[in-house]
């Protein structure tokens, strides 16, 4: 959404105990609010130490870099425009395998086709999940959910693809980590990734950081 330059401060509003953690509003399991919100009021040039507006900085790619686990990889290519392809292979029948592309990734294609991409689980890993300290907020209300047997549980979908849209949602995020010295995390690359993860997405952005440091 352009955002390249924030302070983000969290509160934690249900609990007096200051040792409890807090985490950014899940909402609906997307962006949408956020877009809805950041549009709603606006934006504003940054501005340096001596009151001038900063330029906006992008990390651009000169040669490609990959990383892989097993079956999975994210790979990054140089590319005059921010370009995203995602694919995802699950073995329930009702996400199966799903690609879905974005050239170039820009604000309104961002908030009108990947941002409403909700988070999505496995049902029959709820509990697993659960008892690892993990998706103690999740709901019907913030994830779509989808069983092995039943398919999903929570129907209608947003978009025929949205578990792949939102593993792009995913990566833009994980990749905002990259951001330094005012560039935007996101690279200018065309970035293809294959059954990524949060895992595989910010282990590539430790690698983009090594690859600008050399």
């Amino acid at each position: 959404m352009s955002v390249d330059n924030c302070r983000i401060e969290i509160t934690n509003l249900d609990s007096d105990d200051s040792d409890l953690d807090s985490e950014v509003p899940i909402l609906d399991g997307s962006a949408r609010e956020w877009v809805e919100r950041i549009e709603k009021d606006g934006l504003v040039a940054a501005k340096d130490e001596c009151g001038n507006d900063c330029e906006k900085l992008a990390p651009y790619l000169n040669e490609p870099i990959h990383v892989s686990k097993n079956d999975s990889f994210v790979a990054a290519f140089p590319s005059p425009k921010v370009r995203v392809s995602y694919g995802i292979d699950f073995p329930q029948v009702a996400i199966g395998s799903q690609w879905f592309s974005l050239a170039p990734l820009e604000d309104s294609l961002y908030a009108r086709e990947i941002a409403p991409s909700r988070t999505f689980c496995i049902y029959e890993e709820v509990e697993y999940m659960r008892n690892a300290g993990l998706i103690k907020g999740g709901s019907l209300d913030n994830a779509i959910v989808c069983s092995a047997s039943k398919g999903w549980l929570n129907p209608p979908l947003r978009f025929s693809d949205e578990p792949c849209r939102h593993k792009i949602l995913d990566l833009v995020g994980d990749l905002s980590l990259f951001a330094r010295f005012g560039n935007q995390g996101l690279p200018v690359a065309h970035i293809v990734v294959y059954k990524g993860g949060h895992a595989l997405h910010t282990n590539f952005g430790r690698h983009l950081n090594d690859s600008f440091k050399s």
